[in-house]
C-alpha cells in the first residue's frame, strides 16, 4: 500500500512539473507574440512617418481636395483668407503703393524743363504715362512678375534663389529640393516636347558655363544696390516735391527752409520703420488712402471746369503723332515719364511682408 501510494505522488509531482513547464511555455509564447506586435507597431508608425516625411502628393489629388463647397470648414477657411488677404491689402497701400500715389507732383515737371509745351505736347505726353502706367505696374508686375515669387518672398535675390534651385548655378549649391520638383505629378509626365528640350538644351548651358554664373550674380547684386538706391532717393524727390509745392501759398519761404523741414520729415519716417511693417501700413494705408481721393477729386474738378479734352491721351495713337512731330523731344522728355512708374518694384521686392492676392487686390 505504502509503495502505492508513493507511486501515487510521484505521479502527481510529474503531473504538476509538466503543467508548470506548459504554464510557462505558454507565458514566453504569449510574452513573445507581444514583443513581435510592439516591434511590429513601431515598425508600422516609423513607416507611417517616413511616407509622410516623404510623401510626394499627386498634384491632381491635391486640386480634387480644394474643390469648393466640400464642407463647411472648407468654407470657413475661405472665408479667413480672404479677410486676412483684405487685412493685407489694405495695410499694403501704405507701404508699397505710396512711392506710385506721389508721382504725379513731378512727373510733368520733369517731363518738360526747358520750355512750354504746347497741347498737342501734354496729351502725348500723357497718354505715354497711362499707357506706362498700365504696361509695367498693371501687366507686367501685378499680373506676371508676382507669379515669379520664391515660396512667397519676392525681390532680386527671390528671383536669383529661385534660379539656382532649378538650375545649378550658384557658387553654393542649394539643398533644398525645388517645389515644381517636390509637386512632380505622375499624371503630368510626357513625352518631351519642343519646349522642355529647349529648356534642357538652356540648363545645360548655364550650368556649364561659368561666365553665366558670374553674370547672373552680378545682376542680382546690381538690382539689389538699384532697390536700395531707389528706396533712398525716390522718398527724399518725394518730401521735397511736396514740401516745395508750399512756396505756391507762401512766396516768402526760401529754398533753406524748405529742405530743412524736408530732412525733419524724412528723419521722422526712416525712424519710425523700426516699429514694423504691419504698424506702419496701419498708419499710413489711411493717410494714402485720403491722398488718392483727394487727387481723384481734383482732377475730376479740373476736367469738369478747364479742359475735358485730355481724355483724349486714352487713345494711344497721340503717342505715335508725338514722337513723329517732335522725335527729339519726346524721346528727352521719357526721363521724366519713366517716373511716374517709381516705386513699382515695391509691388514685388516688398512681397514678403504681404501675400500675392492682397497686392493683386489693393
Amino acid at each position: 500500500m505504502e509503495k502505492e501510494v508513493c507511486n501515487d505522488d510521484a505521479v502527481i509531482n510529474v503531473v504538476e512539473m509538466v503543467e508548470r513547464e506548459e504554464e510557462k511555455e505558454i507565458k514566453n509564447i504569449v510574452l513573445v507574440d507581444y514583443k513581435e506586435e510592439k516591434v511590429d507597431v513601431e515598425t508600422t508608425q516609423n513607416q507611417s512617418k517616413r511616407q509622410k516625411l516623404f510623401q510626394r502628393f499627386d498634384s491632381l489629388d491635391q486640386e480634387a481636395s480644394k474643390v469648393s463647397g466640400m464642407s463647411t470648414t472648407t468654407k470657413l477657411t475661405k472665408a479667413a483668407s480672404m479677410a486676412a488677404a483684405m487685412k493685407l491689402a489694405f495695410q499694403s497701400i501704405g507701404v508699397v503703393f505710396g512711392d506710385i500715389g506721389t508721382s504725379p507732383l513731378y512727373v510733368f515737371a520733369s517731363t518738360f524743363t526747358d520750355q512750354t509745351p504746347t497741347h498737342n505736347h501734354i496729351i502725348g505726353a500723357l497718354s505715354l504715362i497711362i499707357y506706362s502706367l498700365t504696361l509695367f505696374p498693371l501687366i507686367k508686375y501685378v499680373l506676371i512678375v508676382l507669379q515669379a515669387n520664391d515660396n512667397g518672398d519676392g525681390g532680386t535675390f527671390a528671383m536669383y534663389s529661385l534660379i539656382c534651385r532649378h538650375v545649378k548655378v550658384s557658387a553654393i549649391p542649394s539643398s533644398q529640393q525645388g517645389e515644381e520638383e517636390m509637386k512632380l505629378s505622375a499624371y503630368k509626365l510626357g513625352a518631351a516636347n519642343k519646349l522642355s528640350k529647349r529648356a534642357e538644351k538652356i540648363k545645360e548651358i548655364m550650368e556649364g558655363s561659368s561666365f553665366v554664373k558670374t553674370a547672373l550674380l552680378t545682376v542680382a547684386l546690381l538690382g539689389t544696390c538699384m532697390v536700395i538706391g531707389d528706396g533712398i532717393l525716390t522718398p527724399c524727390i518725394s518730401v521735397l516735391s511736396a514740401v516745395d509745392g508750399v512756396r505756391k501759398v507762401n512766396e516768402s519761404i526760401s529754398t533753406d527752409i524748405v529742405v530743412m523741414i524736408s530732412v525733419a520729415i524724412l528723419v521722422i519716417l526712416f525712424s519710425i520703420q523700426r516699429f514694423g511693417t504691419d504698424k506702419v501700413g496701419y498708419t499710413f494705408a489711411p493717410a494714402i488712402l485720403i491722398w488718392y481721393l483727394f487727387i481723384g477729386i481734383v482732377g475730376i474738378f479740373n476736367l469738369i471746369r478747364h479742359d475735358s479734352s485730355v481724355l483724349k491721351a486714352f487713345n494711344p495713337v497721340y503717342i505715335y503723332q508725338y514722337f513723329n512731330g517732335d522725335p527729339k523731344r519726346a524721346w528727352v522728355s521719357l526721363g521724366g515719364v519713366v517716373l511716374c512708374m517709381t516705386g513699382t518694384e515695391a509691388m514685388f521686392a516688398d512681397l514678403g511682408h504681404f501675400s500675392v492676392r492682397s497686392i493683386q487686390v489693393s
